[in-house]
């Protein structure tokens, strides 16, 4: 990335979904890749608060020619300059314009 470039997704995550297994639960990933993220969370002066967030990815396909839309419960592990955070995903949407906006809450501090 070349120095004043603005790239639409210019973090990287993952996106992963537990599955519930005979004798255990396990991880899959759903997602790995490029993604955007804005904190919509209100400044509330000194009160702690779960910080809520907007993770905007393309809309693709996996292997199974199936989209990617997150679902609720789904975990979301987010790098961003150096910091890598969890996330949780409340909500997700499809849009028609190619991208996919996530609504997520901090997991982690």
């Amino acid at each position: 990335m070349k120095r004043g470039e603005i790239l639409e997704y210019p973090y990287y995550g993952t996106i992963k979904r537990v599955i519930e297994g005979e004798t255990a639960d396990y991880e899959v990933i759903i997602y790995e890749g490029v993604m955007d993220e804005h904190m919509v969370t209100d400044e509330e002066g000194r009160t702690l608060q779960t910080a809520s967030y907007i993770i905007s990815i393309p809309l693709t396909k996996n292997e199974n020619d199936e989209w990617i839309v997150p679902l609720k419960g789904d975990k979301i592990t987010l790098t961003r300059y150096g910091e890598t955070f969890d996330l949780v995903v409340d909500n997700a949407d499809p849009s028609q314009i190619g991208g996919v906006s996530i609504y997520a809450a901090r997991n982690t501090w």
